[in-house]
């Protein structure tokens, strides 16, 4: 592994996106060795999350080149793009997940029924023949 980067931004971005790398590598399934005809869009998701991954770190990982201005900001951009993911993945850990599906407004209305409480108020007025 290259050694990392002097610029804090860019040895943070190189430690998230190998920490990013790895928790991939254990969740996404292999991509498999069929045409890209035949794979499903799963696979073919997977396949390109892998390879942008490993695009990120091939980045970050290039020697640091200050005299190289575009490079450096290139870089610099992965490195909080990478940033910014991980902070969004661990935002989506952490949120508790959310109680407005479709199964509990229906079960919601079912015990709103068992109560006897209305669940639908239709207006005489609205029903048109």
């Amino acid at each position: 592994m290259p050694p990392r980067s002097k610029d804090r931004i860019i040895a943070r971005g190189q430690r998230i996106v190998d920490m990013v790398v790895e928790a991939m590598d254990k969740m996404l399934p292999e991509v498999p060795d069929k045409p890209l005809e035949q794979q499903s869009d799963a696979e073919l998701f997977a396949g390109n999350f892998r390879r942008s991954l490993l695009f990120s770190r091939r980045v970050l990982d290039r020697p640091d080149d200050w005299d190289n201005v575009e490079f450096m900001k290139t870089k610099r951009e992965v490195a909080l793009a990478v940033q910014g993911q991980a902070v969004r993945l661990r935002v989506a850990e952490l949120r508790p997940p959310g109680d407005d599906s479709v199964v509990s407004r229906m079960m919601q209305k079912i015990a709103a029924i068992r109560r006897g409480e209305k669940v639908i108020e239709i207006d005489p007025g609205e029903v048109s023949e």
